[in-house]
């Protein structure tokens, strides 16, 4: 058993030796045609140049031939005259009437220049572009201030076209006495918003300080509402002087002469209203 353990050693190890052998031997080979290759690649190769007695000597002549009396190079040379383009029928008159004024054909006018045509320009109209109107913006449940004015999320936003009436203002009626003209228009202009959404025209949603703005409650313009109304008084230049101007004609709102509904009293009888004095029985 060990002898054929030992000879199955001896054989693996002469086989190792061999495939080493072997491969040592085809990289030599690969190597020796690798240098083969480059040195017939870098040999110096002649430049094959053709033999000059080949082709005939040449004659000092130009291959293109010029005349003997022009003597100048081809450069030089003139090139044919093209004819002349017509010429226009008023610039034809000018040359006849040229030569029968002068007396010499020779002698033309010069031709007149003419004024290039006037090129258009562009007009721009803007009063004829419609302007884009902002869509409005809605706010619901507005703070009822004054009449003419808001409080929107701790904004203050007037409307446009009137002035707002103070709410301590005091007007006095027919009889002069005051009333409280002021607190009655913020509450005639409470009563017509009632908390409910309106639609202004304001640049921004978002604004600092006061703002001024038309607004509508329900498709109603209520700078429009007050003023005619009587319960404001329209700004100076505004499209509601004319309602204003109405409502104080009218006797309205603020200008009202009895603001509270109370009797006028006649200088010989008893007050508007009131039943007449039951004369007592003797």
């Amino acid at each position: 058993m060990s002898i054929l353990a030992t000879g199955s050693t001896n054989r693996a190890l002469f086989g190792g030796i061999g495939c080493v052998v072997l491969t040592a031997l085809l990289v030599m080979i690969g190597a020796a045609q690798i240098r083969g290759r480059e040195a017939a690649g870098g040999q110096d190769f002649t430049l094959e140049v053709p033999d000059a007695s080949l082709f005939p000597a040449e004659s000092g002549e130009d291959d293109i031939p010029m005349s003997a009396a022009s003597g100048a190079n081809p450069d030089q040379a003139q090139a044919p005259e093209l004819p002349a383009p017509p010429m226009p029928a008023a610039q034809q008159g000018g040359v006849a009437a040229g030569t029968s004024a002068g007396g010499e054909t020779g002698q033309t006018a010069p031709p007149e220049p003419q004024a290039a045509p006037a090129q258009p320009t562009p007009r721009f109209n803007a009063a004829a572009v419609p302007a884009v109107a902002e869509p409005p913006v809605s706010f619901a449940r507005p703070i009822v201030l004054a009449a003419g004015r808001f409080s929107i999320a701790g904004k203050v936003l007037e409307l446009e076209g009137v002035l707002p009436v103070a709410v301590n203002r005091q007007c006095q009626d027919s009889a002069g006495e005051g009333w409280p003209c002021g607190r009655m228009a913020r509450t005639a202009f409470a009563n017509l918003v009632r908390g409910r959404t309106i639609d202004c025209a304001v640049p921004a949603r978002q604004w600092s300080g006061t703002a001024t703005a038309r607004c509508t409650v329900a498709g109603k313009d209520l700078s429009q509402w007050l003023a005619e109304n009587g319960w404001a008084e329209a700004a100076p230049g505004s499209p509601f002087e004319e309602a204003a101007d109405a409502a104080r004609q009218a006797g309205l709102g603020l200008h009202s002469p009895n603001p509270r509904g109370k009797a006028t009293q006649r200088r010989d009888g008893p007050a508007v209203g009131e039943p007449a004095a039951i004369p007592q029985q003797p």
